[in-house]
């Protein structure tokens, strides 16, 4: 497949079709019959599995063999290039009405991000990473100036990371860490932190992050497995 504007632009009209036969209509409106809970204690709905069955589909018609996502079998981490899927991120806000979710995917090639893509079901923008750039819909933008740290700490994230972030403006998190990136891209939220995530949002959020120039407590920003289950923070260097 040739990764090209064609292909993001195509990509968005897909999701744009998703999000508004699937995703506008039922948000806030889920019967219980329709909603699980993990063993991991997270919410799933039977629109994350439609959606993520959807977007397998279409993403293997187009050449990607190898797909990992958040309700599927994740065997497939093994190899060296993989597209990850997390077909609804934020699901609590999806089911109580919260319009705060988020489409993320990304494509890794040998601990590298090819690229990544942010969508925004309810306002209809996208963002997307590629060739070291950001876009918006399919507009190329330039990061934000920030002049304080602004974001979200709970109790034990001020103890673990005192020393770094030291002051700032409190933005309680969306619960949507694809979410909360558009919200860093757009200016209104400079650091972020993320306990035990997993690839199919933790990845897509590394894209653009380190596109921000996004300072981290890890050792280093490349696409491999040591990232998970680790706390970690992101923050914009003032």
């Amino acid at each position: 497949m040739m990764i090209d504007n064609k292909f993001f632009s195509e990509t968005h009209n897909f999701l744009k079709k998703i999000s508004a036969d699937i995703i506008i209509p039922n948000i806030g409106k889920l019967n219980e019959n329709e909603v699980s809970t993990k063993d991991d204690n997270s919410k799933v709905t039977s629109y994350d599995v439609i959606i993520e069955n959807e977007l397998i589909e279409y993403f293997k018609k187009i050449g990607f063999s190898n797909i990992i996502s958040e309700e599927g079998n994740s065997e497939l981490i093994k190899k060296n290039e993989y597209l990850t899927i997390d077909p609804i991120d934020g699901t609590r806000n999806f089911i109580n009405g919260i319009n705060k979710v988020a489409i993320m995917l990304s494509f890794i090639k040998f601990t590298q991000c090819e690229f990544a893509i942010i969508y925004d079901p309810i306002s209809d923008v996208f963002y997307h990473t590629h060739n070291n750039s950001i876009f918006k819909n399919h507009k190329q933008i330039q990061r934000y100036n920030y002049s304080n740290q602004i974001g979200f700490l709970g109790e034990h994230a001020k103890i673990y990371f005192k020393d770094i972030i030291t002051s700032y403006t409190e933005k309680i998190r969306s619960r949507s860490i694809g979410y909360d990136v558009i919200e860093a891209i757009e200016g209104e939220r400079s650091f972020l932190t993320v306990y035990g995530s997993k690839i199919w949002d933790l990845f897509p959020a590394m894209s653009f992050l380190k596109l921000l120039n996004f300072e981290t407590n890890l050792p280093n920003m490349e696409f491999d497995y040591s990232k998970l289950e680790k706390k970690i923070i992101f923050y914009a260097n003032i």
